[in-house]
């Protein structure tokens, strides 16, 4: 399917996704806090965002400048792309929103094109429909790094399917630069390459080099700490000492989630602690069902990433860091296939898209 030909078949998907994410967090807050808002961006203002466009305003702080350092642990790309559409549309919040939605077509294209390559239609499209509508959707539209780093993920799976390889690893650079998880492409896309060509080693060409970009990416972040803080790691303190994020094996963040069951407000031990744990969970046997479906690169992304997202002391925004682990929504749209797996899936994601949505736009922990 040519590009035109995709562009009609999504179009209508991605504008109605946009516009009525947008209505209904409107009418979500009038209806439940009774008061019209000041601004409509500014419902939108809420958690990482005021960060990201800290950043994009003022760039980071050095490590001698008290709290403003703490920034470093969020990448740049996405904070930068914001400051360049503010150039054009001297606002920062309605740029970084912009970025974002930009960033939710292009991951909805690319995602259609990649499943498209080895399933039919139908389950293409259900994929993206799928993407659209997640309980945790409503951030590929918030200025929030999800729309992006799937965007710049997927594309570069699906360069990496054709074997333009150059422009594959330029990409995955790209997303190396928008979250710590996009260094998991440099060996999955390898062994991509690698199964391209039999895993025959008188096969491999030059051209596998270009993969190397993805760890350019990584790089230029720890340049960035060494310059900030004169540190290549620094982030990892950071992360560490400022986000209370400290490393620790998947079963580990279990068990205290379970933990925090006890004790707590019904409502913190709903999307503290039991949302994570489910999530968590759907999230592991979504990825381990992969491995009986899709190729091995994807299903090795999506094992990588969940042990990556899932490796602290305290599970937090686990619902959505399975946002970005693309493979989960190919595979839920094989699932799909049946016509009542479908209907349960698209309606249990949309409560639970109306519910979180909703906490979001009142400032309450919504992941």
């Amino acid at each position: 399917m040519n590009f035109k030909d995709t562009v009609k078949e999504l179009l209508p998907v991605i504008l109605i996704t946009i516009f009525g994410t947008y209505l209904f967090s409107y009418v979500a807050f009038v209806v439940t806090e009774n008061v019209y808002p000041n601004s409509f961006l500014e419902l939108w203002n809420r958690w990482d965002t005021r960060h990201y466009l800290k950043i994009a305003e003022h760039g980071y702080a050095s490590s001698d400048e008290g709290s403003g350092n703490m920034l470093i642990v969020f990448f740049p790309l996405y904070p930068y792309l914001i400051r360049v559409f503010a150039l054009v549309f001297q606002d920062y919040l309605l740029s970084a929103m912009i970025v974002s939605n930009l960033a939710y077509a292009a991951a909805a294209y690319y995602l259609y094109k990649l499943v498209n390559l080895d399933f039919e239609k139908e389950d293409a499209y259900r994929s993206v429909i799928y993407l659209s509508i997640f309980p945790t959707a409503y951030f590929l539209h918030a200025a929030y790094t999800e729309s992006l780093f799937l965007a710049l993920t997927i594309s570069s799976f699906y360069y990496a399917r054709r074997e333009n390889w150059a422009l594959s690893g330029a990409i995955g650079m790209l997303a190396a630069v928008v979250r710590i998880t996009g260094i998991i492409l440099l060996p999955v896309l390898l062994i991509e390459y690698l199964s391209q060509r039999g895993y025959r080693g008188n096969k491999i060409r030059k051209d596998v080099l270009w993969i190397g970009l993805i760890g350019v990416g990584l790089g230029l972040y720890l340049i960035l700490n060494y310059y900030v803080a004169g540190d290549p790691f620094y982030f990892l303190e950071v992360q560490r000492e400022g986000w209370s994020r400290k490393l620790a094996l998947p079963y580990q963040g279990f068990l205290n989630a379970l933990e925090g069951l006890s004790g707590r407000a019904p409502s913190g031990v709903f999307t503290g602690d039991w949302v994570e744990i489910v999530f968590a969970l759907l999230g592991l046997i979504g990825t381990v069902y992969c491995f009986f479906r899709l190729r091995l690169s994807y299903s090795l992304y999506a094992l990588a990433t969940w042990i990556l997202v899932t490796s602290t002391w305290h599970w937090l925004s686990i619902p959505r860091f399975m946002l970005t682990i693309f493979p989960l929504f190919i595979v839920l749209a094989l699932a799909g296939r049946r016509r009542g797996l479908n209907f349960t899936i698209i309606f249990l994601s949309l409560m639970c898209f109306a519910l979180f949505l909703t906490q979001f736009l009142r400032f309450r922990w919504a992941f």
